[in-house]
């Protein structure tokens, strides 16, 4: 297994003051394989959470995706355009949330009226 096929746990040490590593080691594979729906909005609520990551962080993993299998590929945005759909069915905004959701609503509803071409897998 790679290095980049491996998760290594790091936690706060209020000693140090600082993020140390665990030990603990897992695989992307393992946590792939074991991961509902629910843990994944979780996990990556927290991942969004810890450092305000947004389009570059985005970006970068669409980079990186950029060398998985085709298919794989299709999955992702598949994926990313149905997380954008759920997220416009939220009726409830406030000033941080409004334009993300108003801009949620709007790839919906081209994708709803078949102006975003999505193919025969969305």
């Amino acid at each position: 297994m790679t290095d980049d096929n491996k998760i290594y746990f790091k936690d706060w040490n209020p000693e140090s003051r600082m993020t140390e590593p665990t030990g603990e080691v897992v695989s992307i594979y393992a946590v792939a394989r074991s991961i509902t729906p629910l843990n994944f909005a979780k996990l990556f609520d927290n991942y969004l959470n810890l450092g305000g990551k947004g389009a570059n962080d985005g970006r970068l993993v669409g980079l990186h995706l950029r060398n998985t299998h085709r298919t794989l590929q299709r999955l992702a945005v598949c994926f990313a355009l149905g997380l954008i759909m759920g997220l416009s069915e939220q009726e409830h905004t406030d000033a941080r949330n409004e334009t993300a959701v108003e801009t949620a609503k709007k790839i919906a509803q081209l994708i709803k009226d078949g102006e975003l071409p999505t193919g025969m897998y969305l």
